[in-house]
């Protein structure tokens, strides 16, 4: 449903806001979707392929009638409230993904999203970490259980098991839908510096970080919004699912597809919203062709996840001008509800990531945990009711990161006096050149507004004299000659001497997380290789 021109979004996330229902903090994921079917019962709430090959799409009373039946299944192979049900498929069987998903929410059993790209060693951790009774897998994910895991891999039940269940019988009835803080699922961190954590969250909390993340965004019943987010992430189930659900929209969750078929996918389901990571846009503005694609729908691009570049925005603006930009920030611990800086505000506020969501509460912090002045950099905490339960198994990491309904992100940012934030990097990632802290954030900003460069990472390395030191992986376009001595003196003409990189490497790609995350620690490791 495309937004009238003459509707400003700031009046459309006001008009999503008080649209919402009161007594949603008070549903199972379960409850939303019966009411959802009560209220929008044929409308559109989830497009997505399926083990046939082909994608389905369901209606609100079609989703709740499939998750019921899948619940029941479910319940046949032994699951029951308070197990952990673990889910290893890709995009290509989302529809299994959602149904497991939400059979296991409805019997009150715990959902585990497992990354179908974990190495070796940390699938064999998560799945000792989560303990699912059950993994739900196709072939393939069997066969990579198996490799992996040998003899201590827990029962799989077929994928197609909760799609083709016959419809539930009287020994199959549930009784009552779960707590709604009870544990719903486990969610794990994209792992960039350290090995992933599972993040806790209840049906409370999932419900909240689409309420939030769904008004922010101005979602409407009767929208369509497509999503460019593997299923193990949580910015497929708990910022895309849960967005639309609350608000009565439709999900339209990609495949793993090439850009050529987002862009025709797009157009074949009259896709409003678009929301994708920095990468996946850079490549749908390079592939993007007027006479082959007709984008005529879209009226909202949202992204997040990672920095968005500045020339990025500005090439999404010159090639879909009537398509209104939104960014988005927050994390797995936060719901991922967070920040959003709306479309009106993007040319004045260049590089902020926005203000707090509806509900939300935005804090920055220094060390000691005390709020910092407008303008100085400090750690991003985040509240709120979206805001995660803490880490499964995890109490040293949980009393670290949470102080009751407080999440400190691991972030710095700075605050203007307007309360947009702006991001500045990984708090981690902020280098110490020689007691000089450089973001590489920023570095990465400027090597972005070189013509030549398509990507660009800043990493710090170590030096004998300085402590760290400061290496930039770029990656240029085809048949480019640049050197590093032009990207170095073009980093002169845009940054002060201790913030421009000495050293450089062009690669063929960065490489990235399923988010499209870049993984600096594989970029450390790779320098490390390249001084010995």
């Amino acid at each position: 449903m495309p937004m009238p021109d003459d509707q400003p979004p700031l009046s459309r996330i006001a008009s999503a806001q008080t649209a919402l229902q009161p007594d949603l903090a008070g549903l199972s994921v379960l409850g939303l979707l019966a009411a959802q079917a009560r209220a929008h019962g044929d409308a559109l709430a989830l497009s997505a392929m399926s083990g046939s090959g082909a994608r389905q799409r369901l209606s609100y009373a079609g989703l709740n009638i499939a998750a019921r039946q899948s619940a029941a299944a479910l319940q046949r192979r032994g699951l029951t409230a308070g197990d952990r049900l673990g889910i290893f498929l890709t995009n290509d069987r989302a529809l299994e993904c959602f149904l497991a998903a939400l059979g296991a929410l409805t019997l009150g059993a715990v959902v585990v999203p497992l990354n179908t790209r974990f190495a070796r060693d940390d699938l064999h951790h998560a799945i000792g970490l989560t303990g699912p009774r059950l993994i739900v897998a196709d072939a393939d994910g069997q066969a990579q259980l198996s490799r992996c895991l040998g003899v201590d891999v827990p029962a799989v039940l077929d994928a197609d098991t909760v799609t083709r269940a016959p419809p539930p019988g009287p020994a199959d009835e549930i009784r009552g839908l779960p707590d709604p803080d009870s544990l719903a699922c486990l969610l794990f961190t994209s792992g960039t510096t350290a090995r992933a954590k599972a993040v806790m969250h209840s049906h409370r909390t999932m419900i909240a970080a689409g309420r939030c993340s769904g008004a922010a965004l101005g979602l409407r019943p009767g929208d369509v919004y497509q999503g460019a987010f593997p299923f193990f992430t949580s910015s497929a189930l708990n910022l895309a699912a849960m967005s639309c659900w609350v608000a009565g929209a439709g999900l339209v969750i990609e495949g793993q597809i090439d850009t050529e078929a987002r862009l025709s996918l797009i157009a074949s389901e009259g896709t409003g919203f678009y929301h994708g990571v920095p990468s996946v846009l850079n490549f749908m503005v390079r592939e993007y062709d007027r006479a082959r694609h007709d984008l005529s729908g879209l009226h909202t691009i949202a992204y997040g996840g990672a920095a968005m570049p500045g020339e990025l925005v500005a090439r999404i603006g010159a090639i879909w001008p009537r398509a209104r930009q939104v960014q988005i920030y927050g994390m797995t611990e936060s719901g991922p509800a967070g920040t959003v800086l709306p479309p009106e505000c993007k040319d004045d506020k260049p590089g902020s990531v926005g203000r707090v969501m509806p509900e939300m509460e935005l804090a920055v912090l220094d060390d000691s945990g005390q709020p910092v002045p407008h303008g100085e950099a400090g750690e991003i905490a985040l509240s709120g009711p979206s805001v995660g339960l803490g880490y499964f198994h995890d109490p040293d990491a949980t009393a670290r990161a949470f102080v009751g309904r407080r999440v400190l992100t691991g972030d710095v940012g700075r605050l203007d006096t307007d309360g947009f934030l702006f991001f500045e990097d990984r708090k981690k990632d902020l280098i110490n050149r020689g007691g000089f802290k450089i973001a590489s954030a920023r570095v990465e900003q400027v090597l972005y507004r070189h013509p030549d460069v398509l990507e660009a990472a800043v990493i710090a390395i170590p030096h004998p004299d300085l402590g760290e030191d400061m290496a930039a992986c770029v990656v240029l376009s085809a048949g480019s000659d640049t050197g590093s001595d032009r990207l170095e003196a073009f980093c002169r003409e845009h940054l002060a001497d201790n913030e421009v990189p000495r050293r450089f490497a062009v690669l063929e790609h960065l490489p990235k997380s399923p988010m499209g995350k870049v993984l600096k620690t594989e970029l450390r490791a790779f320098w490390t290789r390249l001084q010995h």
